[in-house]
Order: structure tokens, then C-alpha cells, then sequence
């Protein structure tokens, strides 16, 4: 009878041990995994015609991606699977507002359009003088100049519209004499052009 206890009393201490060790594992396998979210029946016949692919990724989304995947549009759900899961993260972020303009944007690039900007140019104009077609050409350094158009009609860059325009022709022509010890203004370097 003694050489039946200790075996039957390790046998049961073994099992009273394995029970938590599997309660546990499963407990932490179900936190683990992704909680899904009740669908209706039409959410659900769009979710059957996903690849499994999107299955798995829409898996992985938290909840609140994945209720605000079923307020979208046709178009914005589209463009939803175009994201990154950071971008996503960020517009689940942001508030209403923000939500519909940036929207907005997505849908414009996703039609092929340059999403336009909210500010045209974040530079200052420079002067309030209306741009000339040519660039100007001052008598002195000092005056004061309309600014140029630029050549090209997008360009929104620069410390001011009209900063990139060439020299005005007869500057560019110009033919400077070889500096010597008595001229060293308005000159150019032996050997140089």
C-alpha cells in the first residue's frame, strides 16, 4: 500500500499542476489574438469576398479601426486598403474635420489629381508691385524693382515669386577688361573669361 501512495500522490499533484498551466496558456492566447468585432449580415458578405489577406490584415486592426472601416464610403474604403497601418492609425486619430479633409486629399490623389494644397504659398510675395513679364533691369543696384514672373506658372518656391529670373541680357554680355594693380573693380582675373 506504501509503494502505491507516493506514485498516486505525484500523479494527482501533476494534474492539479497542468490544469492552470493550460487555463493560463489559452487565456493568453485568446489575449493575444485580435478581438473582432460583430458584423452585420451585409458587412459580413464583404468580408467573405475579401482575399485572405485582407482578412488577416483587417485581424490585426484594433477595434476601433475596425468600426470606423464600415462608416467609410465605397471610395474611402478603396482607398483604406491603400494606407499603411500607420496611416490608418493616424486618421482613426483624428477628429471629424480633420477626418473629411484629409479624406478629401486621399480621394484626389487616388483619381489621379495632385492633392491641392491648404496654403498656396507659405513664402512671402515680396512686393505688392504687379509681376513683369521681363526681369527688371535697374539703373542702380539700390532702386527699387517690380518683381518678375517666373517661367514657370506653378512655381510657388523662393524667398519671393520672381527670385530665380535671369540676369537681364545686357549684363550677361557684358566683356570686363583683365584686372591690373590700378583696376580691380568691374574686372576679371587674367585667364578668365
Amino acid at each position: 500500500m506504501r509503494n502505491l501512495l507516493f506514485p498516486v500522490a505525484s500523479a494527482f499533484a501533476l494534474l492539479c499542476a497542468a490544469g492552470p498551466l493550460v487555463v493560463q496558456t489559452s487565456a493568453a492566447q485568446t489575449a493575444m489574438a485580435p478581438a473582432m468585432m460583430s458584423l452585420t449580415s451585409a458587412q459580413q458578405i464583404d468580408y467573405n469576398s475579401w482575399t485572405p489577406e485582407q482578412r488577416a490584415v483587417y485581424g490585426a486592426w484594433p477595434a476601433d479601426s475596425q468600426t470606423y472601416y464600415w462608416t467609410l464610403s465605397l471610395n474611402q474604403m478603396h482607398g483604406w486598403w491603400k494606407l499603411t497601418d500607420l496611416q490608418r492609425s493616424q486618421i482613426v486619430a483624428m477628429t471629424p474635420d480633420q477626418r473629411a479633409s484629409t479624406w478629401a486629399s486621399v480621394e484626389a490623389q487616388l483619381a489621379g489629381q495632385a492633392a491641392s494644397p491648404g496654403v498656396v504659398q507659405a513664402n512671402p510675395v515680396g512686393s505688392s508691385e504687379m509681376p513683369s513679364a521681363t526681369p527688371p533691369n535697374p539703373d542702380v543696384a539700390s532702386s527699387s524693382v517690380p518683381p518678375a514672373m517666373p517661367a514657370d506658372a506653378t512655381y510657388q518656391a523662393g524667398p519671393y515669386k520672381g527670385a530665380l529670373t535671369p540676369a537681364p541680357a545686357e549684363a550677361m554680355n557684358k566683356v570686363y577688361p583683365v584686372c591690373t594693380r590700378k583696376l580691380q573693380d568691374s574686372c576679371r582675373n587674367r585667364g578668365g573669361k
